[in-house]
C-alpha cells in the first residue's frame, strides 16, 4: 500500500478531466471572447474566430492574430510574429476551463480561462483593423 502510495505522489497532480479534443474547445470557444487569469489577476484578452482563428491581447497590449491546432493532449496557439507556438492542456472546471502550459513543472496552478461579455480592446497602431 505504502508504495502505491509513493508511486502515485511521485506521479504528480493528475488532472481531474482529461485535456479537452480540437473538437471540445472548439465547441466552447467558438465566437466566444474569454479572459485568461493566473493567481487571480486577469492578464489577458482572447477572441475565438470561425476557422479556429484568435485575437489575442495582453492586458492594455497591442491585438496580435493568429489560429490554434491540436497537437496531441494539447491545444497550440501560433500568433503573428512569435516563432514558436504556445500550447496548453485544457480541461473544464464547472463553466470555465483550466490551462496548464506543456512545459510547466508538475503542480503548476493552472490558468483560468473565463468568458467574458466584455469585448477585445485593442490598443495601439492597429486598432479596428
Amino acid at each position: 500500500m505504502r508504495v502505491a502510495l509513493a508511486l502515485v505522489l511521485l506521479a504528480g497532480p493528475v488532472l481531474a478531466d482529461p485535456p479537452l479534443s480540437a473538437d471540445d474547445f472548439d465547441a466552447l470557444t467558438l465566437g466566444r471572447t474569454m479572459t485568461w487569469a493566473a493567481f487571480g489577476t486577469v492578464y489577458g484578452v482572447e477572441q475565438y474566430l470561425p476557422g479556429r482563428k484568435v485575437r489575442w491581447t495582453f492586458t492594455g497590449d497591442e491585438c496580435k492574430t493568429g489560429y490554434w491546432y491540436p497537437d496531441g493532449p494539447a491545444i497550440c496557439f501560433q500568433y503573428e510574429g512569435d516563432p514558436e507556438p504556445d500550447c496548453w492542456e485544457i480541461t473544464t472546471s464547472g463553466p470555465d476551463l483550466l490551462a496548464r502550459y506543456t512545459t510547466d513543472p508538475p503542480g503548476t496552478e493552472p490558468v483560468l480561462v473565463r468568458e467574458t461579455t466584455e469585448p477585445l480592446a485593442c490598443f495601439g497602431p492597429k486598432v479596428g483593423v
